[in-house]
């Protein structure tokens, strides 16, 4: 009988420490860590089982224990920091396209309806890069590129 009971001690020790390794591996992840905290929960149920029905093998399940607290707490770490970035961030895309339109429009009244041309010499290198802010162009290349405009001309009828 004490045999049986030392066996189930340790199968829950193994089970324990296995599971904890397995949250802390997760947990170490950044962003993945959140998922860590199954395993870890599943770990801690294990090894406080383990210790409440057996006093041999005490050493295995504390490790499993510990391992999996750590996990634990890691994992939580990382909810609390995505968290309050999520709630930091407010609306930064929108921001985003703000400045981008408000770039875009400070463009089109600096330089109305020209070519710019930004050119840069490295040595043997040249990179040239030419922009318009003719929107009719744009919309009509664009247009052009999407396929909404037919680009072949029918034959004229005899």
């Amino acid at each position: 009988m004490e045999e049986e009971t030392n066996k189930q001690g340790t199968g829950l020790g193994v089970g324990a420490l296995v599971t904890a390794i397995i949250a802390f591996l997760l947990a170490v992840v950044p962003c993945v860590g959140m998922i860590a905290i199954l395993p870890a929960v599943i770990a801690l149920v294990l090894a406080i089982v383990g210790l409440s029905r057996s006093r041999n093998n005490q050493g295995i399940l504390i490790g499993g224990l510990a391992v999996a607290v750590i996990a634990l707490m890691i994992s939580v770490s990382q909810i609390v920091v995505i968290s309050k970035v999520a709630n930091h961030s407010d609306n930064w895309a929108g921001e985003i396209e703000k400045v981008i339109q408000d770039v875009t429009s400070d463009i089109e009244r600096e330089f109305g309806d020209n070519e710019v041309t930004i050119r840069v010499d490295s040595g043997e290198e040249t990179v040239e890069i030419k922009a318009t802010t003719r929107k009719n162009e744009l919309e009509n290349k664009l247009d052009e590129l999407e396929g909404k405009v037919d680009t072949v001309k029918p034959e004229p009828e005899k």
